[in-house]
Protein backbone atom coordinates (compact mmCIF):
# COMPACT_ATOMS: atom_id res chain seq x y z
CA UNK A 1 0.00 0.00 0.00
CA UNK A 2 1.43 3.44 -1.04
CA UNK A 3 1.96 5.76 1.78
CA UNK A 4 -0.81 8.45 2.52
CA UNK A 5 -0.23 11.88 1.78
CA UNK A 6 -1.40 14.57 4.28
CA UNK A 7 -1.67 17.80 3.29
CA UNK A 8 -1.07 20.87 5.35
CA UNK A 9 -3.57 23.72 5.56
CA UNK A 10 -0.93 25.62 3.53
CA UNK A 11 -0.88 23.13 0.88
CA UNK A 12 -4.45 23.42 0.85
CA UNK A 13 -4.57 26.85 0.60
CA UNK A 14 -2.18 26.95 -2.21
CA UNK A 15 -4.34 24.35 -4.17
CA UNK A 16 -7.37 26.43 -3.92
CA UNK A 17 -5.21 29.35 -5.24
CA UNK A 18 -3.60 28.02 -8.34
CA UNK A 19 -7.25 26.64 -9.36
CA UNK A 20 -8.75 30.19 -8.84
CA UNK A 21 -6.10 31.30 -11.33
CA UNK A 22 -7.84 29.98 -14.37
CA UNK A 23 -4.20 28.86 -15.31
CA UNK A 24 -3.88 25.26 -14.31
CA UNK A 25 -6.83 22.51 -14.22
CA UNK A 26 -7.41 19.57 -11.40
CA UNK A 27 -5.49 16.97 -13.14
CA UNK A 28 -2.27 19.02 -12.93
CA UNK A 29 -2.92 19.92 -9.00
CA UNK A 30 -3.40 16.40 -8.09
CA UNK A 31 0.03 15.66 -9.77
CA UNK A 32 2.00 18.50 -8.41
CA UNK A 33 0.64 17.31 -4.95
CA UNK A 34 0.89 13.89 -5.28
CA UNK A 35 -2.56 13.09 -4.47
CA UNK A 36 -5.15 12.01 -6.77
CA UNK A 37 -8.07 13.89 -8.52
CA UNK A 38 -11.00 12.89 -5.98
CA UNK A 39 -8.80 14.56 -2.92
CA UNK A 40 -8.47 17.75 -5.03
CA UNK A 41 -12.12 17.61 -6.11
CA UNK A 42 -12.95 16.97 -2.03
CA UNK A 43 -10.88 19.80 -0.65
CA UNK A 44 -12.07 22.58 -3.60
CA UNK A 45 -16.20 21.53 -2.67
CA UNK A 46 -15.61 21.47 1.04
CA UNK A 47 -14.29 24.96 0.45
CA UNK A 48 -17.17 26.29 -1.83
CA UNK A 49 -15.04 26.25 -4.86
CA UNK A 50 -17.33 25.86 -7.81
CA UNK A 51 -15.46 22.70 -9.70
CA UNK A 52 -15.58 24.11 -13.62
CA UNK A 53 -16.74 22.50 -16.54
CA UNK A 54 -13.84 20.44 -18.32
CA UNK A 55 -11.98 21.92 -20.84
CA UNK A 56 -13.21 25.50 -19.37
CA UNK A 57 -9.70 26.41 -17.40
CA UNK A 58 -7.79 28.48 -19.66
CA UNK A 59 -4.03 27.33 -20.83
CA UNK A 60 -1.13 28.73 -20.21
CA UNK A 61 -0.22 29.35 -23.91
CA UNK A 62 1.86 27.12 -26.09
CA UNK A 63 5.53 27.29 -26.90
CA UNK A 64 5.76 30.27 -29.51
CA UNK A 65 3.45 32.30 -26.47
CA UNK A 66 5.92 31.28 -24.03
CA UNK A 67 9.15 32.11 -25.55
CA UNK A 68 7.71 35.20 -26.35
CA UNK A 69 6.59 36.12 -22.84
CA UNK A 70 9.19 38.03 -20.60
CA UNK A 71 10.84 36.57 -17.52
CA UNK A 72 9.69 37.96 -14.13
CA UNK A 73 12.89 40.57 -12.81
CA UNK A 74 12.10 41.70 -8.78
CA UNK A 75 12.94 45.09 -8.36
CA UNK A 76 12.00 47.87 -5.31
CA UNK A 77 10.79 51.76 -6.66
CA UNK A 78 11.79 52.16 -2.44
CA UNK A 79 15.31 53.98 -2.65
CA UNK A 80 15.44 53.55 1.24
CA UNK A 81 14.75 49.41 0.93
CA UNK A 82 16.11 46.33 -1.07
CA UNK A 83 14.79 43.44 -2.08
CA UNK A 84 16.81 39.51 -0.99
CA UNK A 85 15.83 36.03 -0.90
CA UNK A 86 16.26 34.29 2.52
CA UNK A 87 16.32 30.61 2.59
CA UNK A 88 13.24 29.08 4.34
CA UNK A 89 15.41 26.38 6.32
CA UNK A 90 18.85 28.20 6.91
CA UNK A 91 17.46 31.58 6.96
CA UNK A 92 20.73 32.88 4.38
CA UNK A 93 20.11 36.05 2.66
CA UNK A 94 21.10 36.68 -0.60
CA UNK A 95 20.93 39.92 -2.41
CA UNK A 96 20.75 38.00 -6.02
CA UNK A 97 16.59 37.86 -5.65
CA UNK A 98 16.61 37.35 -9.23
CA UNK A 99 19.28 34.55 -9.13
CA UNK A 100 21.16 36.20 -12.04
CA UNK A 101 24.68 34.79 -10.84
CA UNK A 102 23.26 31.33 -9.70
CA UNK A 103 23.92 31.49 -6.31
CA UNK A 104 20.18 30.92 -4.93
CA UNK A 105 20.61 27.55 -7.34
CA UNK A 106 23.87 26.29 -6.11
CA UNK A 107 22.23 27.16 -2.48
CA UNK A 108 19.48 24.96 -3.04
CA UNK A 109 21.82 22.00 -4.32
CA UNK A 110 23.63 21.71 -0.99
CA UNK A 111 20.47 22.34 1.33
CA UNK A 112 17.89 20.15 -0.19
CA UNK A 113 19.91 18.16 -2.38
CA UNK A 114 18.86 16.44 -5.73
CA UNK A 115 16.05 18.51 -6.59
CA UNK A 116 14.33 19.14 -10.24
CA UNK A 117 15.64 22.71 -11.67
CA UNK A 118 14.66 24.04 -14.87
CA UNK A 119 17.55 23.90 -16.84
CA UNK A 120 16.87 27.22 -19.57
CA UNK A 121 14.82 30.15 -19.90
CA UNK A 122 11.49 28.23 -21.67
CA UNK A 123 11.32 26.05 -18.62
CA UNK A 124 11.47 29.03 -16.11
CA UNK A 125 9.22 31.47 -18.23
CA UNK A 126 7.03 27.98 -18.51
CA UNK A 127 7.03 27.60 -14.59
CA UNK A 128 6.18 31.66 -14.05
CA UNK A 129 3.96 31.47 -16.43
CA UNK A 130 1.98 28.42 -14.75
CA UNK A 131 2.23 29.53 -11.17
CA UNK A 132 2.64 33.09 -11.11
CA UNK A 133 6.27 33.02 -9.55
CA UNK A 134 9.99 32.50 -9.97
CA UNK A 135 11.00 28.60 -9.64
CA UNK A 136 12.56 29.07 -6.72
CA UNK A 137 10.49 30.93 -4.68
CA UNK A 138 9.56 27.11 -3.33
CA UNK A 139 12.64 27.54 -0.92
CA UNK A 140 12.88 31.24 -0.96
CA UNK A 141 10.97 34.01 0.44
CA UNK A 142 11.47 37.15 -1.25
CA UNK A 143 11.07 40.33 0.92
CA UNK A 144 11.51 44.07 1.40
CA UNK A 145 13.93 45.07 3.94
CA UNK A 146 15.53 48.39 5.18
CA UNK A 147 18.86 49.33 2.95
CA UNK A 148 21.94 49.89 5.45
CA UNK A 149 22.70 53.48 6.26
CA UNK A 150 25.91 54.89 4.07
CA UNK A 151 28.16 57.53 4.34
CA UNK A 152 28.33 60.28 1.71
CA UNK A 153 31.29 61.94 0.25
CA UNK A 154 29.71 65.55 0.58
CA UNK A 155 31.73 66.24 -2.95
CA UNK A 156 30.31 63.97 -5.58
CA UNK A 157 28.27 60.81 -5.32
CA UNK A 158 30.50 58.01 -4.08
CA UNK A 159 29.25 56.68 -0.95
CA UNK A 160 30.32 53.13 1.59
CA UNK A 161 28.68 51.43 3.88
CA UNK A 162 32.11 51.65 6.57
CA UNK A 163 30.36 54.02 8.86
CA UNK A 164 33.22 53.63 11.50
CA UNK A 165 36.04 54.05 9.04
CA UNK A 166 37.59 50.62 9.51
CA UNK A 167 38.44 50.19 5.92
CA UNK A 168 39.83 53.88 5.46
CA UNK A 169 38.73 53.75 1.98
CA UNK A 170 37.07 57.66 2.49
CA UNK A 171 40.47 58.65 3.22
CA UNK A 172 41.58 56.87 0.16
CA UNK A 173 38.79 58.62 -2.03
CA UNK A 174 39.18 62.19 -0.83
CA UNK A 175 43.33 62.00 -1.78
CA UNK A 176 42.24 59.90 -4.98
CA UNK A 177 39.30 61.86 -6.26
CA UNK A 178 39.82 65.07 -5.14
CA UNK A 179 42.92 65.63 -3.53
CA UNK A 180 42.52 66.61 -0.44
CA UNK A 181 44.53 65.89 2.45
CA UNK A 182 42.44 65.12 6.20
CA UNK A 183 43.17 68.54 7.57
CA UNK A 184 41.93 70.22 4.19
CA UNK A 185 38.52 68.19 4.50
CA UNK A 186 37.76 68.32 8.44
CA UNK A 187 38.45 71.98 8.06
CA UNK A 188 35.72 71.85 5.72
CA UNK A 189 33.36 69.36 7.14
CA UNK A 190 34.24 69.70 10.71
CA UNK A 191 31.17 67.39 11.73
CA UNK A 192 33.53 64.66 10.35
CA UNK A 193 35.87 64.80 13.10
CA UNK A 194 34.70 61.63 14.91
CA UNK A 195 34.55 59.36 11.64
CA UNK A 196 38.08 60.13 11.60
CA UNK A 197 38.95 59.27 15.12
CA UNK A 198 41.10 56.53 13.99
CA UNK A 199 43.29 59.36 12.15
CA UNK A 200 43.43 61.29 14.91
CA UNK A 201 44.24 58.75 17.56
CA UNK A 202 46.81 57.38 15.03
CA UNK A 203 48.34 61.02 15.29
CA UNK A 204 48.10 61.10 19.19
CA UNK A 205 49.97 57.68 18.87
CA UNK A 206 52.97 59.22 16.60
CA UNK A 207 53.22 61.97 19.20
CA UNK A 208 53.41 59.96 22.04
CA UNK A 209 56.06 57.69 20.74
CA UNK A 210 58.31 60.42 19.61
CA UNK A 211 59.45 59.58 23.76
CA UNK A 212 62.86 57.11 23.57
CA UNK A 213 60.91 55.30 26.67
CA UNK A 214 57.96 55.18 25.09
CA UNK A 215 58.73 52.78 21.60
CA UNK A 216 60.77 50.58 20.67
CA UNK A 217 62.06 50.06 17.16
CA UNK A 218 61.26 46.97 15.04
CA UNK A 219 65.00 46.34 13.69
CA UNK A 220 63.33 44.92 10.15
CA UNK A 221 61.29 47.48 8.42
CA UNK A 222 62.24 50.12 11.49
CA UNK A 223 58.97 51.62 12.99
CA UNK A 224 57.89 52.56 16.39
CA UNK A 225 55.85 51.03 18.73
CA UNK A 226 54.89 50.36 21.98
CA UNK A 227 56.14 46.34 21.97
CA UNK A 228 56.73 44.30 18.78
CA UNK A 229 53.62 42.27 19.10
CA UNK A 230 53.24 38.18 17.32
CA UNK A 231 50.99 40.03 14.83
CA UNK A 232 53.55 42.35 13.37
CA UNK A 233 56.34 39.99 13.65
CA UNK A 234 54.57 37.55 11.51
CA UNK A 235 54.09 40.01 9.16
CA UNK A 236 58.20 39.67 8.89
CA UNK A 237 58.13 35.66 8.94
CA UNK A 238 59.26 35.14 12.48
CA UNK A 239 58.36 34.02 15.78
CA UNK A 240 59.13 36.65 19.03
CA UNK A 241 61.72 34.13 20.00
CA UNK A 242 62.93 34.00 15.99
CA UNK A 243 63.20 37.56 16.45
CA UNK A 244 64.99 37.92 19.62
CA UNK A 245 67.84 35.29 18.41
CA UNK A 246 68.71 36.78 14.99
CA UNK A 247 68.19 40.42 17.10
CA UNK A 248 69.45 39.29 20.63
CA UNK A 249 70.50 43.43 21.53
CA UNK A 250 66.78 44.50 21.06
CA UNK A 251 63.74 45.02 23.12
CA UNK A 252 60.38 43.45 22.39
CA UNK A 253 58.30 46.13 25.02
CA UNK A 254 59.50 49.71 25.52
CA UNK A 255 60.77 50.94 28.84
CA UNK A 256 57.66 52.31 29.49
CA UNK A 257 55.74 49.04 29.49
CA UNK A 258 58.57 46.87 30.41
CA UNK A 259 58.43 49.09 33.82
CA UNK A 260 54.82 48.71 34.56
CA UNK A 261 54.76 44.75 33.43
CA UNK A 262 57.66 44.04 35.75
CA UNK A 263 55.54 45.68 38.74
CA UNK A 264 52.88 44.23 37.88
CA UNK A 265 54.44 40.35 37.62
CA UNK A 266 56.80 41.14 40.60
CA UNK A 267 53.44 42.12 42.76
CA UNK A 268 51.82 38.65 41.58
CA UNK A 269 55.17 36.56 42.17
CA UNK A 270 55.79 37.59 45.23
CA UNK A 271 52.03 36.02 46.65
CA UNK A 272 52.25 33.09 44.01
CA UNK A 273 52.58 29.59 45.34
CA UNK A 274 54.64 27.06 43.10
CA UNK A 275 52.59 24.08 41.30
CA UNK A 276 55.24 22.20 40.87
CA UNK A 277 58.78 21.27 41.57
CA UNK A 278 61.42 18.92 40.17
CA UNK A 279 62.45 15.75 41.28
CA UNK A 280 65.79 16.67 41.50
CA UNK A 281 65.34 20.27 43.42
CA UNK A 282 62.70 17.70 46.12
CA UNK A 283 66.34 15.42 46.36
CA UNK A 284 68.32 18.22 47.18
CA UNK A 285 65.75 19.58 49.82
CA UNK A 286 65.84 15.88 51.21
CA UNK A 287 69.47 15.60 51.49
CA UNK A 288 70.13 19.07 53.14
CA UNK A 289 67.26 18.20 55.63
CA UNK A 290 69.16 15.28 56.61
CA UNK A 291 71.97 17.04 57.55
CA UNK A 292 70.02 18.50 60.36
CA UNK A 293 69.54 22.03 58.57
CA UNK A 294 66.58 24.33 58.82
CA UNK A 295 65.38 24.71 54.97
CA UNK A 296 62.65 26.38 53.50
CA UNK A 297 61.19 23.70 50.93
CA UNK A 298 58.95 25.94 48.97
CA UNK A 299 60.56 28.35 46.32
CA UNK A 300 60.89 31.63 48.23
CA UNK A 301 59.66 34.93 46.14
CA UNK A 302 59.62 37.38 49.23
CA UNK A 303 63.63 37.67 49.87
CA UNK A 304 64.28 39.21 46.04
CA UNK A 305 60.69 40.91 45.95
CA UNK A 306 58.77 38.56 43.34
CA UNK A 307 62.24 36.80 42.02
CA UNK A 308 61.90 33.10 42.71
CA UNK A 309 64.57 31.22 45.40
CA UNK A 310 64.29 27.32 44.94
CA UNK A 311 65.82 26.29 48.58
CA UNK A 312 66.59 28.71 51.16
CA UNK A 313 68.58 28.21 54.34
CA UNK A 314 67.76 31.09 56.93
CA UNK A 315 70.44 30.05 59.94
CA UNK A 316 73.21 30.10 57.25
CA UNK A 317 72.00 32.81 55.26
CA UNK A 318 72.39 31.07 51.81
CA UNK A 319 70.19 30.26 49.64
CA UNK A 320 70.65 27.19 46.52
CA UNK A 321 69.09 27.20 42.79
CA UNK A 322 68.23 23.82 41.54
CA UNK A 323 69.15 24.64 37.31
CA UNK A 324 67.27 22.34 35.21
CA UNK A 325 69.19 22.29 31.63
CA UNK A 326 66.21 22.48 29.88
CA UNK A 327 64.13 25.72 31.55
CA UNK A 328 67.54 27.25 32.00
CA UNK A 329 68.70 28.18 28.18
CA UNK A 330 68.27 31.15 26.49
CA UNK A 331 65.36 30.01 24.52
CA UNK A 332 63.50 29.98 28.00
CA UNK A 333 64.66 33.43 29.08
CA UNK A 334 67.68 32.98 30.99
CA UNK A 335 70.11 34.83 28.89
CA UNK A 336 73.81 36.62 29.69
CA UNK A 337 73.14 37.89 32.69
CA UNK A 338 69.98 35.72 34.57
CA UNK A 339 72.19 33.94 36.65
CA UNK A 340 74.90 36.27 37.87
CA UNK A 341 72.10 39.05 38.44
CA UNK A 342 69.94 36.82 40.97
CA UNK A 343 73.55 36.02 42.40
CA UNK A 344 74.29 39.54 43.08
CA UNK A 345 70.61 40.51 44.13
CA UNK A 346 71.09 37.39 47.23
CA UNK A 347 74.30 39.22 48.06
CA UNK A 348 72.84 42.69 48.33
CA UNK A 349 70.18 42.11 51.18
CA UNK A 350 72.95 39.44 52.78
CA UNK A 351 72.39 36.25 51.46
CA UNK A 352 74.77 33.69 49.73
CA UNK A 353 73.73 31.96 46.22
CA UNK A 354 75.16 28.50 45.30
CA UNK A 355 73.93 27.55 41.52
CA UNK A 356 73.98 23.91 40.82
CA UNK A 357 73.06 22.73 37.49
CA UNK A 358 70.89 19.55 37.03
CA UNK A 359 73.91 17.66 35.23
CA UNK A 360 76.00 18.31 37.97
CA UNK A 361 73.41 17.06 40.51
CA UNK A 362 72.69 13.97 38.41
CA UNK A 363 76.07 12.65 37.18
CA UNK A 364 78.02 13.68 40.37
CA UNK A 365 75.34 13.42 43.07
CA UNK A 366 77.99 12.19 45.63
CA UNK A 367 80.73 14.94 44.57
CA UNK A 368 77.89 17.69 45.17
CA UNK A 369 76.57 16.48 48.38
CA UNK A 370 79.96 16.57 49.83
CA UNK A 371 81.37 19.86 48.24
CA UNK A 372 77.87 20.93 50.15
CA UNK A 373 78.88 19.25 53.43
CA UNK A 374 82.31 21.15 52.98
CA UNK A 375 80.58 24.60 52.36
CA UNK A 376 78.01 24.05 55.06
CA UNK A 377 80.98 23.11 57.49
CA UNK A 378 79.68 19.61 58.29
CA UNK A 379 82.13 17.44 56.70
CA UNK A 380 82.83 14.06 58.69
CA UNK A 381 85.42 12.35 56.64
CA UNK A 382 88.53 10.99 58.65
CA UNK A 383 90.65 13.50 59.85
CA UNK A 384 94.44 13.54 58.48
CA UNK A 385 97.12 15.95 59.12
CA UNK A 386 99.27 16.97 56.07
CA UNK A 387 102.57 16.15 57.86
CA UNK A 388 101.48 12.94 57.71
CA UNK A 389 101.30 12.95 53.77
CA UNK A 390 103.50 11.96 51.43
CA UNK A 391 103.66 14.82 47.78
CA UNK A 392 105.10 13.17 44.46
CA UNK A 393 104.78 13.42 40.69
CA UNK A 394 101.73 10.96 39.77
CA UNK A 395 101.08 10.07 35.95
CA UNK A 396 98.52 11.23 33.96
CA UNK A 397 96.56 8.37 34.05
CA UNK A 398 96.22 8.05 37.69
CA UNK A 399 95.69 11.81 38.06
CA UNK A 400 92.78 11.54 35.49
CA UNK A 401 90.91 8.61 37.44
CA UNK A 402 91.18 10.52 40.81
CA UNK A 403 89.99 14.24 39.19
CA UNK A 404 86.96 12.47 37.48
CA UNK A 405 86.29 10.66 40.82
CA UNK A 406 86.44 13.45 42.79
CA UNK A 407 86.83 16.92 41.47
CA UNK A 408 82.82 18.53 40.50
CA UNK A 409 84.77 19.89 36.73
CA UNK A 410 86.51 15.93 36.28
CA UNK A 411 89.48 15.01 34.40
CA UNK A 412 92.07 18.36 32.63
CA UNK A 413 95.24 18.42 30.55
CA UNK A 414 97.85 19.58 32.84
CA UNK A 415 101.61 18.84 32.31
CA UNK A 416 102.30 18.85 36.18
CA UNK A 417 100.35 16.63 38.32
CA UNK A 418 101.34 16.34 42.32
CA UNK A 419 99.61 13.39 44.54
CA UNK A 420 99.46 13.48 48.12
CA UNK A 421 99.72 9.82 49.69
CA UNK A 422 98.35 8.73 53.36
CA UNK A 423 99.99 5.08 53.99
CA UNK A 424 100.47 4.33 49.95
CA UNK A 425 96.61 5.48 49.49
CA UNK A 426 96.10 8.43 47.13
CA UNK A 427 93.93 10.91 49.07
CA UNK A 428 94.64 14.35 47.75
CA UNK A 429 95.93 15.57 43.51
CA UNK A 430 96.92 19.03 42.69
CA UNK A 431 97.47 20.04 39.28
CA UNK A 432 99.10 22.97 36.89
CA UNK A 433 99.78 23.68 33.48
CA UNK A 434 102.49 25.85 31.80
CA UNK A 435 100.98 25.93 28.62
CA UNK A 436 97.71 26.71 28.51
CA UNK A 437 96.33 29.75 26.65
CA UNK A 438 95.99 31.92 29.41
CA UNK A 439 100.10 31.30 30.39
CA UNK A 440 101.31 31.43 27.06
CA UNK A 441 102.60 35.35 26.57
CA UNK A 442 103.38 35.95 30.08
CA UNK A 443 106.91 35.36 31.61
CA UNK A 444 108.69 32.01 31.95
CA UNK A 445 107.65 30.52 34.90
CA UNK A 446 104.43 31.46 35.04
CA UNK A 447 101.46 28.74 35.90
CA UNK A 448 97.66 28.19 36.22
CA UNK A 449 96.69 26.02 39.18
CA UNK A 450 94.17 23.97 37.71
CA UNK A 451 92.72 21.40 39.67
CA UNK A 452 92.39 20.58 43.26
CA UNK A 453 90.69 17.84 44.86
CA UNK A 454 90.83 15.29 47.73
CA UNK A 455 88.91 12.12 48.58
CA UNK A 456 85.80 13.00 50.27
CA UNK A 457 86.22 10.29 52.68
CA UNK A 458 88.90 12.25 54.42
CA UNK A 459 89.38 15.88 55.78
CA UNK A 460 93.06 16.70 55.29
CA UNK A 461 94.19 20.08 56.87
CA UNK A 462 96.80 21.98 55.52
CA UNK A 463 97.15 19.88 52.00
CA UNK A 464 96.83 22.92 49.59
CA UNK A 465 99.73 24.56 51.19
CA UNK A 466 101.68 21.61 51.23
CA UNK A 467 100.89 20.98 47.84
CA UNK A 468 101.78 24.29 47.04
CA UNK A 469 104.78 24.64 49.12
CA UNK A 470 106.41 21.54 47.12
CA UNK A 471 105.45 23.34 43.84
CA UNK A 472 107.17 26.18 44.73
CA UNK A 473 110.64 24.00 46.03
CA UNK A 474 110.56 21.86 42.86
CA UNK A 475 109.48 24.19 39.79
CA UNK A 476 110.43 28.01 40.96
CA UNK A 477 107.32 29.66 39.81
CA UNK A 478 107.29 33.59 39.74
CA UNK A 479 103.52 33.74 39.14
CA UNK A 480 100.61 31.40 39.66
CA UNK A 481 97.33 32.37 38.32
CA UNK A 482 93.99 30.17 38.79
CA UNK A 483 90.31 30.59 38.39
CA UNK A 484 87.28 29.81 40.78
CA UNK A 485 83.59 28.98 39.29
CA UNK A 486 81.89 32.04 40.54
CA UNK A 487 78.91 30.05 41.35
CA UNK A 488 80.51 27.96 44.20
CA UNK A 489 82.42 30.56 45.76
CA UNK A 490 80.61 32.15 48.08
CA UNK A 491 83.35 35.15 49.25
CA UNK A 492 85.55 35.95 46.69
CA UNK A 493 87.59 37.60 49.54
CA UNK A 494 87.53 34.51 52.13
CA UNK A 495 88.17 31.16 50.61
CA UNK A 496 91.12 28.89 49.75
CA UNK A 497 92.95 30.74 47.65
CA UNK A 498 93.05 34.15 49.76
CA UNK A 499 94.34 31.93 52.43
CA UNK A 500 97.20 30.46 50.45
CA UNK A 501 98.23 33.86 50.12
CA UNK A 502 96.16 34.63 46.37
CA UNK A 503 95.38 38.16 45.66
CA UNK A 504 91.61 38.22 43.31
CA UNK A 505 92.78 40.50 40.15
CA UNK A 506 89.90 39.88 37.62
CA UNK A 507 86.24 38.92 37.50
CA UNK A 508 85.28 37.62 34.22
CA UNK A 509 82.26 38.06 32.72
CA UNK A 510 79.39 34.90 32.06
CA UNK A 511 80.29 32.43 29.98
CA UNK A 512 78.31 29.89 28.06
CA UNK A 513 77.93 26.13 27.34
CA UNK A 514 76.02 24.48 24.79
CA UNK A 515 72.63 22.44 25.04
CA UNK A 516 70.72 19.83 23.32
CA UNK A 517 68.07 17.74 24.64
CA UNK A 518 67.55 15.41 22.11
CA UNK A 519 71.53 14.65 21.72
CA UNK A 520 72.06 14.46 26.58
CA UNK A 521 69.38 15.62 28.31
CA UNK A 522 71.86 15.61 31.63
CA UNK A 523 74.52 17.45 29.48
CA UNK A 524 76.34 20.56 28.97
CA UNK A 525 78.63 20.96 26.18
CA UNK A 526 81.89 22.67 26.64
CA UNK A 527 81.91 25.99 23.45
CA UNK A 528 85.71 25.17 22.97
CA UNK A 529 84.40 22.30 20.71
CA UNK A 530 81.82 24.01 18.48
CA UNK A 531 84.01 26.94 17.46
CA UNK A 532 83.69 27.25 13.26
CA UNK A 533 86.85 25.45 12.51
CA UNK A 534 85.43 22.27 14.18
CA UNK A 535 82.04 23.00 13.17
CA UNK A 536 83.86 23.36 9.85
CA UNK A 537 85.23 19.77 9.67
CA UNK A 538 81.71 18.33 11.54
CA UNK A 539 79.25 19.98 9.22
CA UNK A 540 81.25 21.04 5.96
CA UNK A 541 77.51 21.97 4.36
CA UNK A 542 76.66 24.40 6.58
CA UNK A 543 76.91 28.32 5.77
CA UNK A 544 79.76 29.50 7.52
CA UNK A 545 79.10 33.35 6.90
CA UNK A 546 76.56 33.34 9.83
CA UNK A 547 77.74 33.68 13.30
CA UNK A 548 78.41 30.84 15.31
CA UNK A 549 75.27 31.07 17.62
CA UNK A 550 73.13 30.75 14.92
CA UNK A 551 75.07 27.65 13.17
CA UNK A 552 74.45 26.06 16.34
CA UNK A 553 70.46 27.27 16.68
CA UNK A 554 70.55 25.37 13.27
CA UNK A 555 71.77 22.37 14.70
CA UNK A 556 69.62 21.90 17.63
CA UNK A 557 71.77 23.83 20.20
CA UNK A 558 70.70 26.54 22.68
CA UNK A 559 73.12 28.03 25.15
CA UNK A 560 73.46 28.03 29.09
CA UNK A 561 75.18 30.68 31.13
CA UNK A 562 76.63 30.37 33.63
CA UNK A 563 78.12 33.76 36.83
CA UNK A 564 81.39 33.95 35.53
CA UNK A 565 84.42 33.46 36.91
CA UNK A 566 87.13 35.16 39.98
CA UNK A 567 90.83 34.90 38.48
CA UNK A 568 93.32 34.57 41.58
CA UNK A 569 97.41 35.07 41.12
CA UNK A 570 99.77 34.51 43.41
CA UNK A 571 103.55 36.38 42.50
CA UNK A 572 106.47 34.83 44.01
CA UNK A 573 109.88 36.22 44.50
CA UNK A 574 111.80 33.27 42.55
CA UNK A 575 114.12 35.58 40.32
Amino acid sequence: MGKKIILSDKDISDIIRLYKDDTIGIESIAKRFNVGKLKIKSILTENNVPIKKRGAQTTIGGSSDIEKSHVIMYETNNCDKKLVAICKITDTVFEDVNNRSGALTSHILSTYGDVPIPTNTYQRKKYEREYGKKWFEEYFDIKEIDKPIMKYCPYCDWCTSDLVNKSGQFMVHLINEHSLTLDQHLKSHPEDSNYFKQNHNKKLRVNELSSPDKHVVCAVCGDKFKSLTQTHLKKHGMTPLEYKLRYPDTNLLSNELYDKFSEQFRKANIDMKPTWTSKGELELFDYIKSLGLDVEKSRNRSLLDGKELDLVLPESSLAIEYNGLYYHTERMGKGFNYHLDKTKACNSIGYKLLHIFEDEWVNSTELVKRKLKHILGLSNGIRVGARLCKIKEITNKTKSKFLNDFHIQGDDKSDIRLGAYYNDKLIGVMTFNSKRDMTIGLEERCFELSRFATNYDYVISGLASKFLNYFKKNFSPIRIISFADRRWTLDPYDNLYTKLGFNLVNITKPNYWYYNSKIAKHKRFHKFGFGKSSLRKKYPELDFTKTEKELMTELGYDRIWDCGLFKYELKLDNK
